[in-house]
């Protein structure tokens, strides 16, 4: 998680320091013309700076791996892609956990804001909310790429690639996946987001370990952000009603699933994951 908001701020301070030199050349400006400049622009509110973070990490995340696990990186990470069968069963649990994942976002906000209202406090920011407001009027393909495919990558290498395997070698695997999945959800700021998330995350460790493959939670990881961004792109979230009869039928198609991985032929993955390696800096 460290390394995931580290990179952030390196990309961020980077971006912010290009974009002055872009505007004022090499001499340094007033504060007060700086803040014109923010204001007019209304750079506070703009999608670039997210976008931008979002993309940019990833020059910063995926070398610190490679120097993190050195020249094997490769094979503790599981980097050869997935089997067919892998994928099909892994792209089979997205609709669903992100139908109950969706669930528990709703339940826990309204708790939460009941809760707050009652004692007198502030209503934390609704994730769901900041992101629709800065999908406004932004080209489809750059939130695919900025909010998407970026985040997707960048965050399973930390949490499921360095994070994940450090706490299952430390804890056993499921303690391990729990307390990854845990900072994980705690990652995304807001409660409701937080616990919505969680879920998600045990899952996708959940794959990452039975496939062998990185690759697969990043799939699985990126089609739920695709899905996410959509439904807020295209208003879909209001016009679509799911019964609880449904949710509980998704329930159960997802444990079908489950146990079809754990239990059927692919289980045996053909390239495990490591879960027990050399946990310090590069060799």
């Amino acid at each position: 998680m460290v390394w995931s908001l580290l990179a952030q701020a390196i990309v961020l301070g980077a971006f912010l320091v290009f974009l002055l030199v872009a505007v004022f050349g090499w001499h340094i400006p007033d504060a007060s013309l700086i803040e014109v400049v923010a204001l007019q622009s209304d750079l506070d509110r703009s999608f670039l700076l997210l976008g931008v973070t979002s993309l940019g990490v990833l020059f910063v995340i995926v070398p610190s791996v490679r120097w993190w696990f050195g020249p094997k990186v490769r094979e503790i990470l599981g980097t050869q892609l997935p089997r067919r069968e892998h994928v099909i069963f892994a792209l089979a649990t997205v609709v669903p956990i992100a139908v109950l994942s969706n669930c528990l976002h709703e339940f826990v906000l309204k708790q939460w804001m009941t809760w707050t209202n009652l004692h007198g406090g502030t209503v934390a920011f609704s994730s769901v909310a900041e992101l629709h407001r800065r999908c406004q009027g932004v080209p489809f393909p750059i939130l695919v790429g900025a909010m998407a495919l970026g985040p997707a990558i960048a965050e399973e290498l930390v949490f499921r690639g360095v994070i994940g395997k450090r706490l299952t070698s430390t804890f056993g695997i499921y303690p391990g996946i729990l307390l990854t999945s845990i900072l994980f959800a705690v990652a995304h700021v807001s409660p409701a987001h937080a616990a919505g998330t969680l879920p998600i995350g045990i899952l996708l460790h959940w794959l990452y370990l039975k496939t062998g493959s990185i690759w697969t939670p990043i799939l699985v990881h990126f089609c739920n952000n695709l899905l996410a961004i959509s439904m807020v792109r295209f208003h879909l979230s209001e016009a679509i009603h799911i019964s609880p009869h449904a949710v509980a039928a998704l329930g159960c198609y997802l444990l079908v699933i489950l146990a079809l991985i754990h239990y059927g032929n692919i289980a045996n993955a053909r390239h495990p994951v490591r879960v027990s390696v050399p946990l310090g800096a590069s060799n």
